[in-house]
């Protein structure tokens, strides 16, 4: 019989530990959602009297003000969405594409 190593499945030398990249993923998903569902509430003039209205409002509507400052922010694009939320939602989608575009640079 040969007397190989044994290997531990890529617990190797050298190699960091993947949680904070996991920790950072899941808060750009829970960011995210919160943004896409603001937007999807506001097109849809769901307000924030109903629990789940009022509970995202709450936490995304500190992010929208500060957009809703620039002229053109408070414009209604779709029901009550405005270009702030608008904004936020394209946010959500061009940070990954931005990531990949010149995350690999500098190595």
């Amino acid at each position: 019989m040969s007397q190989g190593r044994i290997s531990l499945g890529g617990q190797g030398e050298g190699r960091q530990s993947q949680l904070p990249l996991i920790l950072l993923l899941n808060a750009y998903a829970a960011i995210g959602a919160l943004f896409v569902s603001r937007a999807i509430l506001n097109a849809l003039e769901i307000s924030g009297r109903y629990w789940v209205g009022r509970q995202i409002f709450r936490a995304t509507d500190p992010f929208a003000t500060i957009l809703e400052l620039f002229p053109g922010g408070s414009s209604v694009v779709a029901g009550q969405m405005t270009v702030a939320d608008l904004t936020l939602v394209l946010a959500v989608v061009l940070f990954p594409l931005g990531i990949l575009a010149f995350g690999g640079r500098g190595r």
